[in-house]
């Protein structure tokens, strides 16, 4: 994964161990995937399942979920980082990203350079 947006410039690592919700969204997954092929296959193949098949498939599931996943992850957990956080005017992001009438609102409102409330 590049470390910038290449559009507006955005850090995806703002952060230290931001990357530790995007691994545990995959392991919620790719548990979530296994407990349903186990529920499934012994559910459609109840009262005699081919458990060697069932489980052979789970253990596939639970190597290759994470791998498939891992990029939707990170984006995923990004999105809720950035819910959870918005950016703030000083997080590196190209200017005309920034929403200027806010900013202006915010230049307007402090009676001083500094940003803070008159």
């Amino acid at each position: 994964m590049a470390p910038r947006c290449p559009t507006c410039g955005l850090v995806f690592l703002r952060v230290p161990g931001q990357w530790l919700g995007s691994w545990f969204l995959n392991i919620c997954l790719a548990q979530t995937v296994v407990v349903l092929i186990l529920l499934l296959g012994v559910g459609f193949t109840w009262p005699d399942p081919p458990m060697v098949l069932i489980s052979v498939s789970a253990a596939v599931a639970a190597l290759a979920v994470p791998f498939a996943f891992f990029p939707w992850s990170r984006t995923i957990w990004l999105a809720i980082d950035l819910a959870m956080r918005p950016l703030e005017f000083d997080d590196g992001v190209a200017p005309g990203f920034e929403l200027q009438g806010d900013l202006d609102r915010l230049r307007g409102e402090s009676g001083d350079d500094h940003g803070r409330a008159a």
